[in-house]
């Protein structure tokens, strides 16, 4: 026997906003339904979130039923779990993975809960179960994703698997919406590896879904990661996709599981830090030099996502980075499906040097001055507006009539521009 195992493939997703996103997810699953048929797999395995969203887009409801129209057609069972994404509201009777189940389009599979065992019935046409049987011996058991009550659930399907019939079945594999401990930092209520031990003896092939990383643990535990990219954090992890497995109970080793990353949309990630670079002049400069470095990794006969991030600690005032200019170069280099320029930079620690015995109004000329200083608008002449500014303070104090203080703000404004064009014209006659 061979089988297909997938999960995350997130149908409806329009990340960006970009309809160009929203058709690269249905066109990896219709790409891997067609691998099924290629590879003539004997029936395939979905552990979960086929769909982005619990309110399914008649859109997003086309492409999954093209590609699980294309299994049927090819006489390719599809047996599946319920993944968080695609779990019914409280006010819905059924989620559309049971619309698709009642229209025979895939399998649904989950156990019943009761008075604290798991209740492991088969999946028939009149109504349904845990699991399947497959020709050749095949036992094909789900558990949907249950969040918090993930442990205690897998405990009590433990004690059933081990207590079930098992005649004529020679290999079984369970699906189940769960992430493990130790895969990715900071994601919280994923399962041990003492909540899986029970279940080592009964089953053969864990197949997960949940978590977008990769990983395979012992022959034993498989999570073939999201084939397409749902965020930047996962453009790292190049063999996502899914496993085409070849089972023979016959061997010492039941089954060889092939990993296939599938075509997808490229992204590239890039990070510049600005210290040190006092001008955005000098920013855009070394933004060119970066592209220029990671030009050649980047596919140019596919339109990419990129991101850039700039971070550190920027000499200057953010106001006079020009992040449309940072993205335009971006543009220019690789005319990507989308640009992203994150500004994570901080602005520089606020120091003043003043005598220790510096007066309230000293201490106050030089606090702006510093400020005014950090602005390119105002550093020429940061003295005078630091003066200006001082002298609209005392007008407001003073309480004078706003139009008496905006025509002192006009008329400062009028004398500094003369006086800097005057200085202007002076340079260049030098």
């Amino acid at each position: 026997m061979r089988f297909l195992h997938m999960a995350d493939l997130h149908l409806g997703y329009q990340q960006y906003g970009l309809k160009d996103r929203f058709n690269d997810f249905g066109r990896v699953f219709i790409h891997i339904a067609g691998q099924a048929v290629e590879r003539d797999v004997d029936f395939v395995i979905l552990a979960g979130d086929l769909f982005e969203k619990r309110s399914v887009e008649p859109l997003a409801m086309r492409q999954a039923i093209a590609g699980l129209s294309a299994l049927r057609d090819a006489g390719i069972p599809v047996l599946a779990i319920e993944g968080n994404h695609e779990r019914a509201y409280y006010r819905d009777s059924s989620s559309w993975l049971e619309f698709l189940d009642a229209l025979d389009y895939l399998k649904l599979l989950h156990p019943e809960f009761t008075d604290g065992r798991a209740i492991l019935t088969a999946h028939t046409d009149a109504a349904r179960g845990a699991y399947v049987d497959l020709p050749g011996g095949i036992r094909v058991y789900g558990l949907k994703y249950l969040g918090a009550s993930t442990g205690s659930a897998v405990r009590m399907l433990g004690e059933a698997l081990t207590s079930a019939d098992r005649s004529g079945v020679q290999y079984t594999i369970l699906m189940m919406h769960a992430g493990l401990e130790g895969q990715l930092d900071r994601y919280s209520g994923t399962l041990t590896h003492n909540d899986l031990g029970p279940l080592h003896d009964t089953v053969d092939y864990l197949a997960l879904g949940h978590i977008h990383k990769p990983y395979i643990v012992d022959d034993w535990i498989f999570n073939p990661g999201s084939p397409e990219t749902c965020g930047m954090d996962e453009a790292a992890w190049e063999d996502r996709g899914y496993f085409v497995v070849d089972v023979d109970p016959a061997r010492r080793s039941k089954h060889l599981v092939e990993h296939i990353a599938p075509p997808r949309r490229p992204f590239h990630r890039m990070t510049l830090k600005v210290d040190g670079l006092a001008s955005p002049n000098a920013v855009a400069d070394a933004v060119r030099r970066l592209i220029a470095r990671e030009r050649p990794r980047v596919p140019l006969d596919k339109r990419p996502v990129v991101e850039l991030t700039l971070s550190g600690i920027l000499p200057f005032n953010r106001i006079d980075l020009d992040l449309d200019y940072v993205q335009g170069l971006i543009d220019d280099a690789w005319a990507p499906l989308c640009t992203r320029v994150r500004n994570q930079t901080a602005p520089a620690d606020f120091e003043i040097s003043v005598d220790s015995g510096a007066s309230r109004p000293e201490l106050e000329q030089a606090v702006l001055k510093d400020l005014l200083g950090r602005d390119l608008r105002f550093r020429p002449a940061a003295a005078d507006w630091t003066r200006v500014a001082l002298d609209i303070k005392r007008l407001a104090l003073d309480k004078a009539p706003a139009s008496a203080i905006i025509a002192a703000l006009r008329a400062a404004r009028t004398e500094l521009t003369e006086f800097a064009e005057l200085d202007a014209l002076a340079e260049g006659k030098a």
